[in-house]
């Protein structure tokens, strides 16, 4: 009986044994590097791919499966995603953790059937906006900037910073892998439109962000570029070599080596042709004419899916001519302040950059990033200038002028490491974020200006020997801790220290009576220190579900602060402050489709005034200009609300966003100012209530019946009240800006025309001054032709017109630009372009920029490049090239 007893035992045990195995792993999106919830798994046996066992993942993206020993395929699915199978094999032990596992975006599909129609322009995937290269026809040999340009919803801004919707884009991606850091320019300028299939928009969580799986209150906007399959085996890339009149030089190489996850670029620019990402039209970069001599090699190299390292060097030498002519109107109870002022400014830059990026993963729970980056550089600058102001209606005036030269020198360091740990299969863990940074410059120059008070009948010369030096550091350490309350909900508990030390030593002197720079002036003299060290107790709650999701946090920041001015051994100010301040936040993800997405956001953020803010010590900055801070500022404290509604029909080609945002900010810091009849501005600060701001946009894209023809639309209306003050005087300023764009495009295999036209309307209202109360209009009308002929012949014209209209008298109102280029393709494969390109042909081309703020309107024009025509010759070239079989795409082993 015993023994009988003893067998079964013993065949429990083995049935046991046989049970035991259970295998682990997490789901990501290959772009994002966020976990997939809700990803079927699914455990077949290899020999037939019967269903064995199965789970769904979490909503960390983790998941357990029970199996024996054996040979089996590991079936991993979700919806807008490509399908992965990996071939497993499971021995004695008892635990097998997978490596991560990555997944991309699959090709649409409606159902079963897979729909064998045009691509659609713009498509909605989540929370990801995605637009078809194809769509939009460009040159053979484009860059990135002619292709992005014709992307509805993406411009450029009046300050030269690439916009989607109303938000900046911080970086550019490629295939998910970081391109050049976030210099934006390097990769519109440089980066061949041929090598894109997709650009996706989305919202980049940083790094702590993801591994700690709690959402940023406000995440980085990114344009992810998708890299066509044909070129992932290859080297590819430009060389173009390009002179025209009045020696304009444009030259040109880029290189780049793709070998499945791993990237190579070289780029190499000299040329005197600003590449203006906007070149017709008023909202063109106001960055005058540059010299460029650049070299730059990005790299992102990853061996397998525990580890990859990413990072640039880069040599740039840049000589930059900037002019400008502005015309001011203050707005002064009792007359308006008007002046003008012409400047110009030579600056060269010279600086070389090192930056370096890693993730590692050295088990299926632990997540490292590092990063960090080093740079060093010179720069030499010139300024000149010419002013005169005037009281409205008055005779009186003050007129001067100033030379400033300086040379100097500067470098930055800086580094990070995240660490994450995952605690246990449900979602807790434990993260550590460290960084660190130095930073120092000095600077040598000459100051010299000229300045009349007619009113006086006097004049102030100032003659001065700069010499001003600068260095800091800062260190910060957060940890996060994240406990998950069941299979959907969180909490996150962090803690964050954060210190920063920076000196700054201004010294500046006279001439002696032996004509020498010994005498120092105590008035523009001023060294200061200063240490700050900010702590933050925050406490969040996360919610996820299969089709919402929302996070609430809520953020505890005390600060403390010192500063020490001092002239020579002379302490002039000591300054000690301690500020409690408070940020919540909201956020709210809805996706009733996979097509459709619905955002809201809120966060709050106090920001406490800077110790220069609060000094009570006077700053002498020019002849005209001195400034004091003021001891009883409060901090001031700015909600933010957004939310968007994005949805696209795949079957129509259609897509739709609306969107809306608004702003209130109490006990915001203003300047107050004083000015006098002579010209003579002082400058302090003031706590306000009441300034506030909204917007709101409506884009539509869709294709007509027959798929040639494409409509796009885009509405914005922005409104901003704004308080100040004037001569002491509270200022209440009304801004209300309008603007439709509406285009027609028709697209055939010879044959590309694209109709558009915009206005923009600006009104803005001031209590203190009727002369206050201004309307400017912007009409616009464009057309872009792009035609192929026989014999590998192309033409592209672009003609547009713009009228302007409420500005200074003394600005062109109008212009019209007409863009024309002439092309032909030969060599083996068409390898070879030799381009005609002429540029403003009319030399009617107009810079012009208005500014509204609380207290006064400025219009600005800017110098830029007139009429040339360039004659270029463009090699591109696609050797190595090589096809990824699907199976190598899908299939990885795992044998345990």
């Amino acid at each position: 009986m015993l023994v009988k007893y003893l067998y079964v035992f013993l065949l429990l045990c083995l049935s046991v044994a046989t049970y035991s195995q259970t295998i682990t792993g997490i789901v990501r999106d290959s772009l994002k590097n966020e976990p997939i919830s809700y990803a079927s798994i699914r455990l077949l046996k290899a020999q037939d791919s019967t269903y064995v066992s199965g789970a769904v993942t979490n909503d960390s993206g983790e998941f357990s499966i029970p199996a024996k020993r054996g040979r089996y395929i590991l079936d991993v699915s979700c919806v807008n995603y490509q399908k992965k199978k990996y071939p497993i094999y499971i021995n004695d032990r008892s635990k097998v953790e997978l490596n991560t596992i990555l997944l991309k975006f699959a090709e649409y599909s409606i159902g079963e059937a897979v729909v064998i129609a045009p691509v659609p322009d713009i498509v909605v995937r989540g929370d990801t906006i995605e637009y078809n290269a194809d769509a939009y026809r460009v040159g053979e040999d484009a860059l990135l900037q002619d292709l992005v340009r014709r992307m509805p919803g993406i411009e450029v801004s009046s300050d030269g910073k690439l916009m989607a919707n109303g938000k900046i884009i911080s970086k550019i991606l490629i295939d998910g892998k970081e391109f050049f850091d976030n210099d934006i320019d390097l990769a519109l300028k440089n980066l061949p439109a041929s090598m894109v299939n997709k650009l996706q928009l989305f919202k980049e969580q940083s790094d702590m962000s993801k591994v700690t799986g709690f959402k940023d209150n406000n995440a980085e906007q990114v344009l992810n570029l998708t890299v066509k399959e044909g070129m992932k085996k290859s080297v590819f890339g430009n060389a173009r070599v390009g002179y025209g009149t009045d020696d304009r030089y444009a030259n040109k190489f880029n290189a780049n080596y793709m070998e499945d996850d791993n990237q190579f670029a070289v780029i190499g620019n000299l040329n005197n042709v600003t590449d203006n990402f906007e070149y017709s039209g008023v909202s063109s970069q106001y960055d005058g004419i540059t010299k460029e001599r650049n070299l730059s090699t990005n790299f992102n190299i990853q061996r397998n899916s525990k580890i990859s390292v990413g990072g640039n060097v880069r040599y740039e030498d840049n000589d930059n001519l900037f002019k400008m002519d502005s015309n001011t109107q203050t707005f002064i109870e009792g007359g308006n302040r008007m002046s003008t002022q012409s400047s110009s400014s030579n600056n060269r830059k010279r600086n070389l950059t090192f930056s370096l990026n890693s993730k590692w993963m050295p088990d299926s729970l632990t997540t490292i990033y590092t990063r960090m980056s080093v740079s060093t550089g010179t720069a030499d600058d010139v300024r000149k200038s010419n002013s005169l102001s005037y009281m409205q209606n008055q005779k009186d005036s003050t007129s001067g002028w100033s030379d400033y030269i300086t040379q100097g020198d500067v470098y930055n360091l800086n580094g990070s490491l995240v660490i994450g740990r995952k605690l246990n299969a449900k979602g807790r863990n434990i993260s550590l974020s460290l960084t660190g940074a130095f930073r120092g410059s000095q600077d040598d120059g000459t100051n010299y200006s000229f300045t009349r008070y007619q009113s006086l009948n006097s004049t102030k010369i100032l003659d001065q020997k700069l010499d001003i030096s600068s260095s800091g550091n800062n260190w910060g350490v957060m940890l996060s801790y994240v406990e998950p309350l069941d299979t959907h909900h969180s909490l996150q508990f962090s803690y964050n220290y954060r210190q920063d030390y920076s000196g700054r030593d201004r010294s500046t002197f006279r001439r002696d009576p032996e004509g020498e720079y010994t005498v120092i002036d105590t008035a523009y003299t001023r060294n200061s220190l200063s240490r700050y060290s900010t702590q933050r107790f925050n406490v969040g709650f996360q919610s996820i579900h299969e089709k919402y999701e929302y996070t609430i946090g809520f953020s505890v920041d005390p600060t403390h602060s010192k500063n020490r001015s001092t002239v020579r051994d002379s302490i002039i100010e000591k300054q000690t402050q301690s500020v409690v301040n408070f940020s919540p936040s909201f956020k709210f993800t809805y996706r009733p489709k996979s097509n459709a997405t619905f955002d809201f956001d809120y966060y709050g953020t106090t920001e406490h005034p800077t110790l220069r803010q609060m000094s009570a010590d006077t700053i002498i900055l020019d002849a005209l200009s001195r400034t004091y801070g003021n001891p009883d500022l409060k901090p001031s404290f700015d909600n933010n609300i957004s939310m968007y509604y994005q949805v696209s029909d795949y079957e129509k080609g259609a897509f739709f966003m609306i969107t809306a945002s608004g702003n209130y900010i109490a006990n915001k810091i203003v300047d107050y100012t004083i000015t006098d009849k002579d010209g003579n501005v002082e400058s302090s600060y003031r706590n306000v209530k009441g300034n506030w701001g909204m917007n709101g946009g409506i884009m539509f894209n869709t294709p007509l019946k027959n798929k040639k023809f494409t409509v796009d639309n885009s509405s914005f209306a922005y409104f901003v009240r704004n308080i100040g003050y004037s001569n002491g005087a509270k200022n209440i300023t009304y801004n209300l800006t309008l603007s439709e764009s509406f285009s027609i495009s028709y697209k055939s295999e010879k044959f590309d025309q694209r109709l558009q036209a915009n206005v923009a309307f600006n009104i803005t209202r001031n209590n203190l001054s009727q002369e206050g109360d201004l309307g400017t209009s912007n009409l616009g009308v464009k057309s872009s032709t792009m035609i192929k002929f026989p014999y590998d012949i192309s033409l592209q014209n672009e003609v547009s017109y713009t009228y302007n209209h409420g500005y200074s008298a003394a600005f062109k109102n109008s212009e019209l630009l007409w863009n024309l280029s002439l092309s032909k393709q030969f060599m083996k494969k068409k390898a070879g372009t030799v381009k005609v390109q002429c540029y403003d042909l009319l030399a009617d081309r107009n810079n012009l920029l208005r500014v509204v703020s609380g207290n006064y309107i400025s219009d600005t024009k800017t110098n830029m490049i007139g009429r040339y025509v360039l004659v270029s010759f463009n090699y591109r070239f696609n050797i190595l090239n090589g096809k990824i079989s699907s199976a190598a795409q899908d299939t990885d082993s795992y044998n345990y």
